[in-house]
């Protein structure tokens, strides 16, 4: 292999891109609880307001965007998150695409990531707008953060000096190509799921708690380890013009 797949456990500052509040937590809640217990730096991008998943219609949008965080913020501390950040374009609305790949790479300026983990947009029958969307523009973040003409934000365009960004890992692929081990955080990534009361019912969490269980037990099964979680991990050079890139194995 030209080149190699890059190693997402040695990441230290880790950048989480994620469309809505929970799906960080649902998507690869362990393997960042498990780098967070390593030592790792790891920030939570949450691109929409999400206000559309609430079901409780009598909140006010000011109401329902505090306890949305209010939640995120509980959850993050089960997982080990250092900082929680907003950019509020609108839940299954009309925003500017170029305005949230700005936005994103705006964010991995600031922050320095060796590894940006997303939702991968590619997921064939991915029906959420903003999964695609937000899953895209950090691909492309990652891209054209780098490139001195490319303007985010004057302030931290001015102070950027550049920085070694290994690798991206999508959660949520239908292509994995690397199954990690999260044995021992899998019970902060449950945890941090009883948080989300909001936009799931009893009922509902405790299928989502079954169903991520049994595909934490499918992807572990025959690596030599009870849990993991399955992700597709790239080099920024796999992203573009790349016709290897969705075969890539672990």
């Amino acid at each position: 292999m030209l080149i190699p797949i890059p190693d997402l456990l040695r990441a230290r500052r880790l950048l989480c891109v994620q469309p809505h509040y929970d799906d960080n937590d649902i998507g690869a809640g362990g393997t960042i609880a498990a780098l967070a217990a390593r030592g790792a730096q790891i920030v939570y991008v949450t691109a929409t307001d999400d206000l559309i998943g609430v079901r409780d219609a009598s909140l006010s949008d000011a109401q329902a965007r505090a306890l949305l965080r209010g939640e995120q913020q509980a959850a993050g501390a089960e997982i080990g998150v250092c900082e929680q950040h907003w950019l509020d374009f609108p839940d299954a609305g009309d925003y500017d695409y170029y305005a949230l790949r700005r936005a994103i790479a705006r964010e991995i300026r600031r922050f320095c990531p060796d590894f940006v983990i997303t939702c991968d947009p590619w997921l064939p029958y991915e029906a959420h707008s903003d999964h695609i969307r937000v899953g895209r523009a950090a691909a492309e973040a990652v891209l054209l953060h780098r490139l001195p003409r490319f303007r985010t934000d004057p302030e931290i365009d001015a102070a950027y000096q550049g920085h070694a960004l290994a690798g991206v890992g999508f959660y949520f692929t239908a292509k994995p190509n690397v199954v990690l081990d999260i044995s021992t955080s899998r019970e902060r990534k449950h945890r941090a799921l009883d948080a989300y009361k909001s936009q799931f019912e009893g009922p509902e969490l405790m299928l989502l708690h079954a169903v991520l269980g049994h595909k934490e037990q499918q992807w572990g099964a025959g690596k030599g380890f009870a849990y993991g979680e399955a992700l597709k991990v790239v080099s920024p050079i796999h992203l573009h013009v790349n016709p290897d890139a969705e075969e890539l194995c672990g």
